[in-house]
């Protein structure tokens, strides 16, 4: 189910507005991480689905996943929280206000009325090079990459295009990803992982918050220790947390040296323990429709 403020496919600023004839832009409602929850739970209640085995999601998923069973408790039967967190630490918080400056600083954001296919492109290229450089490891970014240089480094005296392959990486995934996603939902989705606090589902208590976790019966928490986006720490908290709260918890700090990308990279370790939760689920499930 697509996320709520995405570009692809659900309500978002690009959507068009009825009243206008033209995309919502920034007038579009502020998004919020319970808001993509709420929508996949309104998906659920149109087919007539009232309780679902498991609800999975990483990393902006993950704390989704917490904002659905806070909101809807007894739907989820069994939750996956991978590279979540209960709420942003200071540094994610921090480089992502980082990334939504450079994008309203480039001069094509036009506070956020660009036209379609001409938004703020370079700085779309620049929040994303910031952010790449997060989600590995200084452990990976020297495994892979190390100070090997391109084929062509500068020409002309204060030309100061790519030395070092790491650099050229950086411009590819840039380049790319300013070629796909729209700035304003980049804005908007970013500002919403920010904002979330699972705490205040429980009047400003974790513990409040979780014992609305009760219908859960299995949980399964993964994360990465070179994670420096969403914390082991804060994988840890959540497990901590739903053992209080009386749910079975399964959780898993893998040495990983990918960081924050982990879980779409590394599937020698997370693919195994994802396959071995959802096996599990699926024996209690021989006796349901």
């Amino acid at each position: 189910i697509n996320s709520i403020g995405s570009p692809y496919g659900s309500s978002s600023p690009t959507s068009i507005d009825p009243r206008t004839g033209r995309p919502f832009g920034i007038t579009f409602p502020e998004v919020s991480l319970e808001d993509v929850a709420r929508g996949g739970y309104e998906v659920l209640r149109q087919f007539g689905i009232e309780t679902v085995a498991c609800v999975a999601g990483p990393s902006m998923g993950g704390m989704t996943v917490l904002a659905f069973a806070a909101q809807f408790p007894g739907v989820a039967r069994n939750i996956m929280s991978i590279s979540g967190a209960t709420a942003a630490n200071p540094f994610a918080i921090s480089l992502r206000s980082l990334q939504r400056e450079i994008v309203r600083n480039d001069p094509a954001w036009r506070g956020g009325n660009y036209e379609r296919g001409r938004g703020p492109r370079q700085g779309m290229r620049m929040a994303r090079k910031l952010g790449t450089i997060t989600y590995r490891s200084h452990e990976e970014w020297d495994q892979r990459f190390g100070r090997r240089r391109v084929a062509e480094t500068t020409g002309q005296p204060g030309d100061f295009r790519a030395q070092f392959e790491v650099e050229s990486y950086l411009e590819h995934q840039g380049q790319r990803f300013a070629d796909v996603f729209d700035a304003n939902c980049y804005l908007y989705l970013s500002r919403a992982m920010d904002q979330f606090d699972l705490a205040e589902h429980g009047a400003g208590s974790l513990d409040a918050a979780f014992a609305k976790f009760k219908g859960v019966q299995r949980t399964l928490v993964l994360g990465a220790q070179t994670d420096m986006l969403y914390t082991i720490d804060q994988q840890t908290l959540i497990a901590e947390q739903l053992r209080k709260a009386g749910v079975d918890v399964e959780f898993h700090a893998f040495p990983s040296p990918q960081g924050h990308d982990a879980f779409l990279v590394d599937n020698a370790r997370f693919e195994p323990v994802i396959a071995g939760f959802l096996a599990k689920l699926g024996e209690g499930l021989g006796d349901r429709k």
